[in-house]
């Protein structure tokens, strides 16, 4: 249990205070600016998260395992490396992409905006925090990740509250995520930009980790889908309001990650599938209830607070975000602890497929009818249909192992705590 509490705080609660915080500073903002620029800001971040998923390429999956069982600190460095440079590759061939569509969505006059904060988002795939969890070093996403974020999104608001310029709050945190990033590799690796892998550990870390990579993608796509889908079917002032509750449910995600991020090590280092896969699954289930209880509850007078009145979300626009949040949390442990250490991948990718297309069926059908509140229906039943496939694809598997143990006369093996 104080191995249990000690990765809740060292790995969720500062991180998730980091997380959380723009909330506050994004009032700030809101209250420097239009209704078309906070949807420009809200179509550039989701745009932007498309090229976030594509730019990580899966190593927030693999990578804390792939480090963990690195040889020594020099084989983490290598993995690292090389993982930068392919990320990098990525990054600067997805970001322009995602760019142009964020300045083609936004409304007119705010291209500039969206492609900022475009910008910003995708280079949140060069984040490092997968490598501080892989060596299972929380001072390190401290230092590295938690107070230069908040410095410099604070001062990225301050300055907007000042200027009245919008822009300076995604340029502060694209400027500060790439100058941390530098004095992080100097204090860590003494490289600046890290040394050339070489090509065979390039294709190595592509090979790595390509499978997470289709999970991370097809993940990126849903949760991004809502706001830029909403740009077709509605006007930038309802497009505004959905994206007040779109950005609290992204932000209430936090949580859900902090969680996985802080049971993950704990839960695979007794074994899959045994005591501590249960706890981490109800501990999930709670989150999952609380937090859809708060967002249906809480949401609606959160965003008018934290955004402003005239850019407050109504009650039915939360009602399919509420849901979402729970079979996000439901779904995680089963993906981080047992599809993805135990070789399934390929079920996660299925499960998610299988529920983009269930998503996209109840969008055509809801969005004609209930309008634009349709659309964060049509992300709960997206992620529901996933969490339906992972738990499918769970049980399958959890009988295979008990199978297999029991066939070696060692039923307790597939249990081990």
């Amino acid at each position: 249990m104080r191995a249990l509490l000690g990765r809740l705080v060292g790995f969720g609660s500062l991180p998730l205070l980091a997380s959380l915080a723009p909330l506050l500073l994004l009032g700030i903002v809101t209250r420097s600016c239009t209704a078309d620029e906070w949807a420009a800001l809200s179509i550039g971040q989701a745009v932007g998260s498309f090229a976030t998923a594509a730019t990580m390429f899966g190593w927030q999956v693999v990578g804390p395992p792939a480090v963990a069982l690195a040889a020594g600190e020099e084989g983490a460095r290598e993995i690292y490396a090389a993982s930068w440079w392919l990320r990098a590759g990525v990054f600067l061939t997805a970001t322009p992409s995602a760019a142009v569509v964020a300045a083609g969505l936004s409304p007119a006059g705010n291209a500039v905006l969206a492609i900022s904060m475009c910008a910003s988002a995708a280079f949140a795939g060069m984040s490092m925090t997968w490598y501080a969890i892989g060596r299972g070093r929380p001072g390190m996403i401290t230092i590295f990740e938690v107070i230069p974020r908040l410095a410099f999104l604070t001062l990225g608001a301050i300055v907007v509250a000042l200027t009245g310029h919008a822009v300076w709050y995604p340029v502060s945190a694209l400027v500060g995520a790439v100058g941390t990033q530098a004095v992080f590799h100097r204090r860590t690796f003494r490289w600046t930009v890290p040394r050339w892998p070489g090509r065979a550990a390039l294709t190595g870390a592509l090979r790595l980790s390509a499978p997470g990579a289709a999970v991370v993608v097809l993940g990126g796509v849903r949760s991004a889908a809502p706001i830029p889908a909403a740009t077709f079917v509605s006007d930038p002032g309802t497009v505004a309001r959905l994206s007040s509750a779109d950005r609290l449910y992204r932000y209430s995600l936090f949580s859900v990650s902090a969680l996985g991020d802080a049971l993950q090590n704990w839960v695979l280092e007794a074994g899959v599938g045994g005591r501590r896969h249960h706890i981490a699954l109800l501990l999930h289930t709670v989150l999952g209830v609380l937090g859809a209880a708060g967002l249906g509850l809480v949401g609606p007078w959160a965003t008018a607070v934290l955004f402003g009145g005239h850019l407050g979300a109504t009650k039915e626009l939360f009602v399919g975000y509420a849901v979402a949040f729970f079979f996000v949390s439901l779904g995680t442990p089963l993906v981080r602890n047992v599809l993805v250490p135990l070789g399934r991948t390929r079920a996660v990718v299925v499960a998610d497929a299988a529920g983009l297309v269930c998503g996209a069926g109840t969008a055509f059908l809801l969005v004609p009818t209930v309008g634009v509140a349709g659309i964060p229906l049509a992300l709960a039943t997206t992620e529901a249909a996933a969490t339906l496939g992972y738990a499918l694809s769970a049980v399958i598997v959890s009988r295979g192992l008990k199978n297999g143990a029991s066939a070696m006369g060692d039923p307790g093996a597939a249990r081990a705590d």
